[in-house]
């Protein structure tokens, strides 16, 4: 709980440092670009999670971490705060916040859709325009293949999701015999 209120705290900050909306994307993917890097190295964790290593040091570090990404200075100002005040392990929920106020500030939404076959550019497109209409948003459009699914389409936006994929269908239909049988 108390990570979801430093995040958003934290995300709202930068957000109102960022005045000119048209920064916002490229201010997120600096954010996404340094929250990567600690994910796939632990060890960047475990030092800023070690009371032990100067404050200089994790600050050298972040340094020379925003200097190899190429960060925007808003984003090294951030980094620099968060080694600071202990708050670096914040990172994934700050830069998931930052993400939703972007989309908001921008009027747009994130939709993740996952298929059993490569959609065309031409499915995406009809996709996105009844989203668009739909919502009345500017629709992100994200697309997985996972074969498993056998056929359809499942569409994931926020916490919500659509599954219109013959799996789903044929574990309700599996789900609804076993209860038959029951009774």
């Amino acid at each position: 709980m108390i990570e979801n209120l430093i995040g958003k705290r934290y995300a709202e900050a930068l957000s109102s440092s960022v005045k000119d909306d048209s920064l916002l994307n490229s201010v997120l993917e600096n954010l996404q670009a340094i929250q990567s890097a600690f994910a796939g190295q632990n060890q960047l964790s475990g030092i800023f999670a070690n009371p032990a290593i100067p404050l200089e040091k994790k600050n050298n570090l972040v340094g020379a971490l925003c200097d190899r990404l190429k960060v925007e200075q808003g984003v090294r100002n951030l980094m620099l705060m968060l080694s600071e005040r202990n708050k670096v392990l914040f990172l994934k929920n700050i830069s998931e916040y930052f993400e939703k106020i972007v989309d908001r500030r921008l009027n747009q939404i994130r939709v993740s859709v996952r298929s059993a076959d490569n959609l065309t550019s031409d499915n995406i497109e009809r996709l996105r325009s009844a989203l668009s209409n739909n919502f009345g948003k500017t629709v992100l459009i994200d697309t997985h293949v996972d074969e498993s699914l056998i056929g359809g389409v499942q569409l994931k936006i926020g916490d919500q999701v659509a599954d219109a994929t013959i799996k789903n269908r044929l574990t309700l239909l599996k789900q609804k015999l076993e209860k038959e049988e029951v009774a």
